[in-house]
């Protein structure tokens, strides 16, 4: 699923638990008439990292939820912008990310403080631009202000 850049947010685990703190990802990737806008990210939220299927037909879902965010096309600058959140292959982050819920036909975003996972696969260079790079978030603890 796309939804704009504007609303999510991100931010290293040393700015804190403020989300008036974290930089919204759109500003990251500067330039809004770029060709990442409006296409940028693409989105997936998994509740939990596996289901338990119980004999009476019930299941359960176990772990924390795992968050994928997709960019279909970065600029070299805005790539390393992202990258400036995790180093190495993991880093700790705050995200703000939609969910799968919705409340009053609103979907519903969430905070998390989670462990960032650097794009897995190789990275598809383009002309201008690396292409589908995606970075996935786990052990996302949920600290949205109540």
């Amino acid at each position: 699923m796309t939804a704009p850049a504007t609303d999510y947010l991100l931010a290293a685990k040393a700015t804190g638990n403020d989300p008036d703190d974290w930089s919204v990802v759109a500003t990251l990737l500067g330039d809004s008439t770029d060709i990442t806008s409006d296409r940028a990210l693409d989105w997936t939220f998994q509740p939990y990292v596996n289901y338990v299927s119980l004999a009476d037909g019930t299941r359960f879902g176990r772990g924390s939820p795992v968050v994928t965010w997709t960019f279909r096309a970065l600029r070299p600058l805005q790539r390393e912008a992202l990258r400036d959140f995790c180093l190495s292959l993991s880093s700790e982050v705050y995200i703000r990310t939609p969910t799968n819920e919705y409340q009053s036909g609103a979907r519903v975003w969430r905070d998390y403080l989670c462990t960032m996972l650097w794009t897995p696969a190789a990275e598809i260079i383009g002309v201008n631009a690396v292409e589908d790079v995606q970075i996935i978030f786990r052990n996302c603890l949920d600290v949205t202000p109540s």
